[in-house]
């Protein structure tokens, strides 16, 4: 009886065996699909990642055509791509410029070839808009001519007047973004707004114009701005922007205290670029956790409007946003009725929160985003 058991069982295992051994083929043959698909998958992600990087670089240098085709080739190469194995395509003008990559490469495979599939094309397309600052948050209430803007030299120091002296009357460059009073304004100014500000450029596109390439909207939030006309902030406010200025020249970090640490020096366009380390926008050092946060208070945008209007019944219109690096005020310039601040407005590729607007050749603060 236990020999018929065990000539049983010999056989069963048998079976087994034979049954494992047909099944093997197929078990590496699946398992070696998975490694294909997962190869495929890898390549993909790196296709996309490298139109990404080759759009963004190209479009950095737009509106200058010929400069962005340069910086896209460049970066196509430093990926290894051939020639014929994407297409950079620059379109938009001077009002909606933007650079569109497409890549399609051939991947080959080691184990599908076993089942008839050899290779198969992967791509990518990436799409990235050059553009004007065109509404944010975080804005720092203190405007300033467009005049002034204009005779001014990136990166050269000059006064923002914000005192008794103007030429308005109870106007002085404060407007009401987050709201009236003067404790408000400090807060504003201190840490930027907390309600969403908008520039004329804004809606950005007509309809049809630019679709997935802008926003056809700017969602303008502030309780005293209709669109981008906002109401001045009157009176003498020479107190609170002292300490405004003071809380954001003490809380800066020592890396980014001088103009030098944040921008550097311009490139050959003369334009300049802030150090990510700067950058209040982006996550790193230079942006600000919280309210106490050491960080890069220095680099600030404020609003550019056409004049200061006359009284709070006379709204100012935020024309565009200039960036500004701030200097302070020299010592007694900033009580009684007057109040000089020193900065610097700077000409400059920066990366922000902000909402994409219409490209604006005179405006003071652009970017580079992936608008797909």
């Amino acid at each position: 009886m236990f020999g018929r058991l065990r000539h049983h069982f010999a056989n069963e295992r048998g079976q087994v065996l034979v049954f494992v051994v047909g099944l093997l083929p197929v078990i590496i043959g699946m398992g070696g699909m998975a490694v294909d698909i997962g190869q495929y998958a890898s390549a993909r992600r790196d296709m996309q990642k490298a139109a990404d990087s080759i759009a963004l670089a190209a479009a950095q240098d737009l509106p200058d055509t010929t400069a962005a085709r340069t910086s896209g080739q460049t970066w196509a190469s430093n990926y290894g791509l051939g020639a014929s194995e994407y297409t950079l395509t620059i379109t938009g003008g001077t009002t909606a410029p933007n650079a569109k990559v497409v890549i399609t490469r051939s991947h080959s495979f080691t184990f599908m070839r076993f089942v008839g599939i050899s290779s198969r094309s992967v791509g990518a397309n990436a799409t990235a808009v050059k553009a004007s600052f065109g509404g944010s948050n975080g804005i720092v209430p203190w405007s300033v001519l467009q005049t002034t803007v204009d005779h001014s030299t990136s990166g050269a120091e000059v006064t923002l007047k914000y005192d008794a002296t103007g030429e308005n009357i109870g106007n002085f460059g404060a407007i009401r973004i987050d709201g009236p009073g003067a404790s408000i304004y400090n807060t504003s100014a201190k840490y930027g707004s907390t309600s969403f500000a908008c520039a004329a450029t804004a809606p950005n596109c007509t309809t049809g114009a630019c679709p997935g390439i802008y926003p056809t909207t700017c969602d303008e939030n502030a309780p005293d701005c209709d669109g981008p006309d906002c109401t001045p902030q009157t009176g003498n406010l020479i107190g609170p922007t002292a300490t405004a200025v003071d809380f954001r020249m003490n809380n800066t970090s020592l890396s980014c205290d001088t103009f030098a640490e944040a921008f550097g020096t311009p490139d050959a366009s003369g334009k300049y670029h802030l150090a990510n380390a700067c950058n209040p926008w982006i996550d790193g050092p230079g942006k600000c956790a919280t309210n106490t946060s050491i960080c890069s208070r220095r680099v600030l945008v404020i609003p550019v409007v056409s004049d200061f209007g006359n009284g709070a019944s006379d709204p100012a219109t935020i024309l565009r946003f200039a960036l500004v690096y701030l200097e302070g005020y020299e010592s007694g310039k900033c009580q009684g009725n007057n109040c000089d601040i020193q900065a610097h407005f700077v000409n400059a590729d920066v990366d922000t929160s902000a909402i994409a607007g219409a490209y604006d050749a005179t405006a003071l603060v652009h970017f580079v985003r992936l608008s797909q």
